[in-house]
């Protein structure tokens, strides 16, 4: 490798030269460990290229499986979320029908408790109705018993208080009545 690249490795040294005469490259202690530093990068990468190139094979090796195993995983984690959302639109599409069947029983339901709520209420009203029509019933009777006892009682006073003025009278009228 180093044959190969001479007329770099040449063109470099007298860059560097000419640099250095120049006093462009002043030499310091961070220049002297940089180009230590670079030297030994250099002699490493020639002297353990091979080595290096299959440890970075091998890592690129199982970088790629680790690749294919994760686009493989993601391709089922993909296959699976795809039928989990078809379920959840199945399970949306239930949840929908069951929803308007249950407004529908609901409906039907609040119907029928307001059709017993008014049948209840009519009944009771019928019921109370009669309460009150037979107590009225009552009520008449006894107050048409009280006016008439009451009633024959003043009648009763009127005439034991005006006896002697009201028999001849009433003598004449039975005997007008029977006449006729």
């Amino acid at each position: 490798m180093i044959f190969k690249n001479k007329t770099l490795i040449l063109a470099s040294t007298l860059v560097f030269l000419v640099l250095s005469s120049k006093n462009i490259i002043i030499y310091n202690e961070e220049i002297l460990v940089a180009l230590s530093f670079l030297c030994f990068v250099v002699f490493s990468f020639q002297s353990f290229q091979e080595s290096v190139q299959q440890t970075f094979a091998e890592r690129k090796r199982l970088i790629h499986q680790e690749l294919e195993q994760l686009l493989v995983l993601k391709a089922q984690t993909l296959q699976k979320l795809h039928q989990e959302y078809k379920q959840s639109l199945y399970l949306v599409t239930s949840l929908e029908g069951l929803k308007s069947a249950a407004i529908q029983e609901l409906d039907h339901a609040q119907h029928q408790r307001i059709q017993a709520f008014k049948v209840g209420i009519q009944k009771k009203c019928v019921q109370k109705i009669h309460q009150l029509l037979t107590l009225e019933k009552q009520f008449q009777h006894e107050l048409h018993s009280k006016i008439l006892a009451s009633f024959q009682q003043s009648v009763l006073e009127y005439f034991h208080k005006n006896q002697p003025t009201l028999r001849p009278q009433l003598i004449d009228q039975a005997c007008a009545q029977l006449k006729n």
